[in-house]
């Protein structure tokens, strides 16, 4: 069954759904009304006949010898009666009809009653002529001796003929209700639903080719969200593919550089015959562009592994402040080599993080410092903890970036002055992968101008309480 519902379209369940609701909710309601109406007109026919019912009692004697009697005198022989007071029958024991009072003549009517059902309370309808229908209350009436039978009786008022017009009219025009509610619930959901159909077939219609398009944006709230959601899904993923295509792009001309660096310096050395010192430096300088090909290699995979999350987290509590200590201790040879100097101020901070990550993040952020900064330049490392967060500062007093430049600094091979750094080594990729481990790490990169020149980069982490 679950299998049968999952199968039909949405529209199919939805006009399922609203018409047997709608025929449920109308049923109920005409069952209800049909009750109510025969209750309010019952009802005050109903307490004529209780009413009736106590008169018989105050007035009506039945002796031990089985005679009636009427305030005393016995009822008259002949059977006529006062239509304006009360109309009855009396049976005995044995379902047999001891006296009748009403105001009719038995010889013109078509039908008699039948004797009531003995020993219980009911209500009754029932016709003596075409004309005549007759409501009847039947109860037991204890008398001396035993227990007889007593029916009340009334015309059965002209309202109540109502009853059976309003079921009729009930049982004839449900069906054609429920027929309008399903085909108009159909028609309503299929007219809800075409936005939706439209939706699909326009994103149906997007692929690799055309991601520029975007879907139309209904005018209903629940539609206009969706569609704003996937065109929004659609924005990301275009600026995906176009970062992916800048990143292709730029990864092979990177590695075009030293691939045609590498096939230039052989074909040279080949042109001709060489001595042993130039067959040396021709291969020196394969293998160092041949190393630069490899480190391009691998700073690309590093940052793929940070960016896809493949990598595992080993993350620790560590002491930043001595942490920090250590690290600038084991990168003093990258300010030695510049005869740049490392000033290193710390005070207590504690972080949750991985520490060989951390230790790669600060290294390259140290590296950047001293490629920048002149000879005889002081770079400035500070750890403290403030609002909840610890802070690595690293200052430089090199050139600074442009105020231009700064929104790209962590794009992928992305440099203020490509021709310096090219000549550097680097390839643009070490703020990529430090802002990529640190959003593993639940951390942040900020960059603002040192004063009066230079560059200000903080790495932000979590604080992790009291050491």
């Amino acid at each position: 069954m679950s299998t049968w519902w999952q199968q039909r379209t949405l529209r199919f369940r939805l006009a399922l759904w609203y018409s047997i609701g709608g025929t449920v909710l109308l049923t109920a309601f005409s069952v209800t009304l049909y009750a109510f109406v025969a209750q309010r007109l019952a009802q005050p026919l109903a307490q004529s006949l209780q009413e009736d019912l106590r008169t018989i009692r105050q007035h009506l004697t039945v002796r031990t010898d089985g005679s009636l009697q009427w305030d005393g005198r016995p009822l008259p022989a002949d059977g006529t009666w006062d239509s304006d007071d009360p109309w009855f029958e009396l049976w005995d024991g044995q379902g047999r009809l001891v006296r009748r009072l009403w105001p009719f003549t038995e010889s013109r009517l078509s039908r008699l009653p039948v004797a009531p059902v003995r020993g219980s309370e009911t209500v009754s309808v029932f016709r003596i002529s075409p004309e005549i229908r007759l409501r009847a209350y039947s109860l037991p009436l204890p008398v001396p001796g035993g227990e007889w039978m007593i029916r009340v009786m009334r015309i059965h008022e002209p309202a109540t003929e109502a009853l059976g017009s309003l079921l009729a009219i009930i049982l004839v025009s449900l069906p054609l209700v429920v027929l309008l509610l399903v085909a108009g619930g159909y028609l309503i959901t299929r007219r809800w639903l075409k936005p939706l159909e439209l939706m699909v077939r326009q994103a149906e219609g997007i692929s690799i080719e055309n991601l520029s398009q975007r879907l139309p944006e209904g005018s209903d709230a629940e539609l206009g969200r969706l569609s704003a959601s996937f065109n929004a899904t659609l924005d990301r993923l275009e600026d995906s593919f176009k970062t992916l295509d800048r990143f292709v792009a730029d990864a092979s001309h990177e590695l075009r550089t030293p691939l045609t660096t590498l096939r230039s310096v052989g074909e040279v050395g080949l042109r001709r015959s060489r001595t042993l010192e130039e067959y040396r430096e021709i291969i020196g300088s394969m293998l160092e562009e041949a190393q630069r090909l490899q480190h391009l290699v691998e700073r690309l995979l590093e940052l793929a592994s940070a960016e896809g999350g493949v990598r595992t987290l080993h993350s620790e509590r560590l002491p930043l402040d001595r942490f920090v200590r250590n690290c600038v201790n084991d990168l003093g040879v990258l300010a030695e080599i510049n005869n740049q100097q490392m000033v290193t101020t710390t005070s207590a901070c504690c972080v949750r993080a991985d520490p060989v990550l951390l230790r790669q993040i600060l290294q390259n952020l140290v590296d950047n410092a001293t490629k920048y900064s002149p000879p005889g330049s002081t770079i400035r490392i500070t750890v403290g903890a403030t609002g909840g967060e610890c802070r690595i500062t690293v200052v430089d007093e090199g050139p600074g970036i442009p105020p231009s430049h700064v929104q790209h600094l962590a794009d992928r091979f992305y440099r203020v002055d490509d021709s310096r750094v090219r000549e550097q080594g680097g390839f643009g990729l070490g703020l990529a992968i430090t802002k990529a481990y640190l959003r593993v790490m639940g951390g942040r990169l900020d960059y603002v101008p040192a004063e009066p020149k230079g560059s200000c980069f903080s790495v932000i982490l979590p604080d992790a309480g009291p050491s």
